[in-house]
């Protein structure tokens, strides 16, 4: 019975804060790939990503049942959190005891990092569920290897590696206390001829899958599509912040009271694998982020939390105040003791919850900006919009039908300057015409540069990598442009202006800049020539800034030779201002209302049309 309460306390600190927040990308994502009625899409939609399928054929089966609501797209976490618990609490039990199990279940269901993804509609909760579960079933095979508990363990490893690549590193938690096991003598040792059936039978299961991961590889050699996470001190600082809660010290203070544990020698083999468990996954995905791609993200490591929360339910289960011996009698030892343990289990609790908004800051509010533009819109008002299918803005675009009315939908296909303008052109006797766009983006500054030309911004919102405007007949060019607050463009943004240069020849502009603040030999400017799908960088030219004083106006001419094997067709000019010894750019920002409205880290001034 106190088991069930902590689940379901458990259980009600997941669902209290499900739909808080607005979906991110990475959930937006996951709504827009099982949003299919068939098998083979999904499937298709998962193969040019840089994960395995197994969460979203879930997601997707489920998605036909209760729809791809906040709600429903994130309750199945919270049952996967559970199912992690339960998990964890019968790991404890069958490796320790029924007590270290009970103290796990505390430690992890408080865990911020836990309870984060619990609440995110991807596939973390799932990972850290099956990393325990594996774990159970490999260590009952290891007590007693037979043939069905072999094949159990074996068809959990397949599921594993189909739920997230970085359960790699389970296996190998598992491989090498298996290892260990069979070169020890002792009571628990088991034979080479036993070792190859679970892990033979998992990778025959996972064979199916295994050319598509190669696949993938190949296509992503850089790691997955996440900034990427540098190995140093401060990434394996950053990781022990978030284990520990922010509180080692409090972690440690159930090992160190319990340190002269009278049960080490009996359960050594045990607390060998939780100790492997809780270092392997860190160490494998930052050495192969060092050495081989930059695969590493703190996430992908949830699956060792289990192991904290056994290793410390391990400690608290095992307290002992031999000072109070001298005055207790044997009937009050123990109650203190456990109250003791529940007091620390309680502070352990609190910690580790007050931490949650330190580590994990809120989601940007789509839901609410998406509403504020449809209030403010009226559908008859046209609105030039390009959506991402995958974004968070088409999510709730589809939900809200922001573009319900008079809406050109852009988003299909990549468009030149000229298409731009004939598309902007429908619209010039609209007394209001919007725009929702994502940043860094040619369409996007050229559709914003054309309406721009004739009308007046009266309505500026951005969020993330989008941009939100409403331009009314009346005052024109009123868009001003700063990188930060450093530079500021004085020009105004033509950026569906059409320049022609001949491919091997020199093309030279003017630029002119005006500085915000004293601006020192740290900072350089960028100006890049690059093909439409901004894959192709034709030419380019980067210089230092030099050192300049408050609002001084700084004149560049740049000039870019253009290579003679460049290919005939549509490109565009970059400005880009960055800090030379980081290469970390400033933001590009348009001075709206308030702190101005975020437009990515490029400027764009023209677009270019290189003939033969």
């Amino acid at each position: 019975m106190v088991l069930c309460g902590i689940l379901l306390l458990a259980f009600l600190i997941m669902v209290w804060g499900l739909q808080q927040d607005s979906l991110w990308n990475d959930e937006a994502w996951t709504a827009w790939a099982i949003r299919s009625p068939y098998l083979y899409t999904i499937l298709e939609r998962v193969r040019g990503d840089v994960h395995p399928p197994l969460y979203f054929l879930v997601m997707g089966a489920l998605n036909h049942m209760s729809g791809d609501s906040v709600l429903a797209l994130r309750w199945p976490s919270a049952l996967f959190g559970m199912l992690g618990l339960a998990a964890t609490y019968a790991a404890g039990r069958r490796l320790f005891n029924r007590r270290t199990g009970v103290a796990a279940v505390v430690v992890l269901a408080s865990h911020s990092f836990f309870v984060y993804y619990t609440r995110e509609a991807r596939m973390y909760s799932l990972l850290l569920a099956l990393g325990a579960i594996t774990t159970l079933l490999y260590w009952r095979w290891l007590q007693r290897p037979t043939w069905w508990r072999g094949a159990a363990y074996g068809l959990t490893l397949a599921v594993l590696l189909y739920t997230h690549y970085a359960g790699l590193l389970i296996i190998a938690t598992h491989a090498a206390h298996l290892v260990l096991t069979i070169i020890t003598p002792g009571p628990n040792r088991i034979r080479w001829l036993q070792v190859p059936l679970p892990y033979t039978f998992g990778a025959i299961l996972f064979a199916p899958w295994l050319p598509i991961l190669l696949q993938q590889l190949r296509a992503n050699p850089n790691g997955p599509l996440a900034i990427p996470v540098i190995t140093d001190w401060g990434a394996v600082a950053a990781l022990f912040m978030i284990i520990t809660s922010g509180h080692w010290l409090l972690m440690a203070i159930p090992l160190v009271i319990g340190s002269k544990l009278p049960a080490l020698s009996r359960d050594a083999s045990a607390l060998t694998l939780v100790i492997l468990w809780l270092v392997v996954t860190p160490i494998g995905l930052l050495a192969a982020n060092a050495w081989i791609a930059p695969v590493y993200q703190v996430r992908y490591t949830i699956a060792l939390l289990p192991a904290g929360a056994l290793l410390l339910g391990y400690g608290l289960s095992h307290i002992r105040l031999s000072r109070l011996r001298g005055w207790l009698n044997g009937v009050l030892q123990k109650p203190v003791e456990t109250g003791f343990m529940i007091i620390l289990g309680v502070w352990l609790v609190y910690t580790q919850l007050a931490m949650y908004t330190e580590f994990w800051p809120s989601k940007p509010d789509w839901e609410a900006t998406m509403q504020a533009i449809q209030a403010a819109r009226h559908p008859l008002q046209p609105i030039i919009a390009d959506f991402a299918p995958y974004s968070p803005a088409s999510y709730y675009n589809r939900r809200l039908g922001l573009t319900n009315g008079l809406a050109l939908d852009l988003s299909w296909r990549l468009h030149d300057a000229l298409e731009v303008k004939k598309f902007v052109g429908a619209f010039q006797d609209a007394p209001s015409v919007w725009a929702a766009l994502p940043v860094n983006t040619v369409k996007s500054w050229q559709i914003v540069s054309a309406l721009d030309a004739s009308r007046n911004a009266v309505y500026r919102s951005s969020l993330g990598n989008m941009i939100f405007y409403r331009f009314d007949i009346g005052n024109r060019n009123d868009l001003q442009f700063r990188f930060g607050d450093l530079l500021r463009y004085t020009e105004n943004v033509t950026a569906n202006d059409v320049l022609t240069i001949h491919a091997g020849k020199r093309l030279c502009i003017e630029l002119s800049l005006q500085s915000l603040g004293i601006i020192d030999n740290s900072y350089s400017y960028g100006l890049h020539l690059v093909d439409l799908t901004e894959n192709i960088d034709a030419a380019q030219h980067d210089e230092g800034l030099g050192e300049h004083e408050i609002n001084e106006v700084i004149e560049l001419a740049p000039c870019l030779d253009v290579p003679t094997e460049t290919a005939a067709g549509h490109y565009h000019l970059e400005l880009t201002v960055y800090n030379w010894a980081t290469l970390k750019r400033l933001p590009v920002v348009e001075d709206g209302y308030g702190e101005g409205v975020g437009w990515g880290d490029i400027l764009m001034l023209a677009a270019v049309e290189i003939t033969d």
